[in-house]
């Protein structure tokens, strides 16, 4: 057997042969060539196996499965995986040449650093730029967990892990439909540091057929999967004083998520619902309803408009600066 790769990259992949070749064209010519990618074909129905059977690259290993959703197929990579380092990247979005080889470095000079990430940001269906950028520096500086439990602070394509982190944490939940990574790495944060890049090295593609997107048919329940990480982990009996201390704002910022993307789906009662729901949560309710008002009408409006979101964009650009 050939000498294991310092990076598994694990692709999982069902039905996307529109974007799959993109997407794994952007890894086998990362600047970083150690590296093995395990892609995990989910029962797809359309084009899938045959452009696989076509891709040469010795460093390409291709798993079947019958279709059973995210976490098992990444849970199969992960089982699969010889690399010190792990890797995902989704069937329809794609890195920039330098991911692997930035990630690395980073890991390679600090051993106390158990996950490095950076920034991803939007394109459309054509692979054309937008404006979204996801990923930033965590809410609460040096420490992770508490910055997981505020929300999910990571872009999950732009993220290189050492494998040992990932296994201890026990590998992805394959009852979550959703929110799989955020899961994932509230259990890893427990004993594992984060460092964070700051720069964008990931593109992620908003179509028709995202699962998350506002037309899916399967938006209410990834939604409804998002309050299942927060309460696994305040099932969890030895939890520090200071994050059980954050679980109102926790369950608040999920419920307002939730307003906010049930608006942007054009389902007003429901997302009006979710935003009482927040303020039952809160603690301090004027608060949050000055946070309802931004979220339900103020930043809806702006986004209408090409100066209000300039307006957007140089206030997430402060937000960022501040929290550097």
């Amino acid at each position: 057997m050939t000498a294991a790769p310092r990076v598994t990259v694990i692709m999982p992949t069902h039905d996307r042969a529109a974007y799959l070749g993109e997407a794994i064209h952007s890894v086998l010519t990362q600047r970083f060539t150690d590296l093995e990618l395990i892609v995990v074909d989910d029962g797809s129905t359309d084009a899938t196996p045959a452009l696989l059977a076509a891709l040469p690259d010795p460093r390409l290993r291709v798993l079947r499965q019958p279709h059973r959703g995210i976490s098992a197929a990444m849970n199969a990579g992960l089982r699969a995986a010889r690399g010190e380092y792990l890797a995902r990247l989704d069937s329809d979005d794609r890195w920039h040449a330098e991911m692997l080889q930035a990630a690395v470095a980073h890991l390679d000079a600090d051993a106390r650093v158990g996950v490095v990430y950076a920034r991803g940001r939007a394109m459309d269906a054509s692979g054309a730029p937008l404006q979204a950028i996801v990923g930033g520096p965590p809410r609460f500086p040096d420490d992770a967990l508490r910055s997981f439990v505020y929300d999910d602070f990571t872009c999950n394509i732009a993220v290189v892990a050492r494998r040992a982190c990932v296994e201890r944490a026990g590998g992805y939940d394959e009852a979550l439909i959703a929110n799989e990574d955020w899961d994932l790495w509230m259990r890893v944060a427990r004993d594992a540091r984060f460092a964070f890049l700051d720069r964008v090295l990931a593109e992620f593609r908003w179509h028709d057929g995202n699962l998350t997107g506002y037309r899916s048919p399967a938006l209410r329940a990834v939604l409804d999967s998002r309050r299942v990480p927060l309460d696994k982990l305040f099932a969890t009996p030895d939890l520090p004083p200071e994050v059980l201390a954050m679980r109102p704002i926790a369950y608040e910022n999920v419920a307002l998520f939730r307003g906010q993307r049930l608006l942007d789906a054009g389902a007003p009662r429901e997302a009006w619902q979710a935003f009482r729901a927040a303020l039952g949560h809160s603690t301090t309710p004027a608060r949050t309803a000055a946070r309802i008002v931004w979220l339900g009408f103020v930043s809806r409006a702006l986004r209408r408009s090409a100066v209000g979101r300039r307006l957007l964009a140089a206030r997430a650009r402060r937000a960022r600066r501040r929290a550097a």
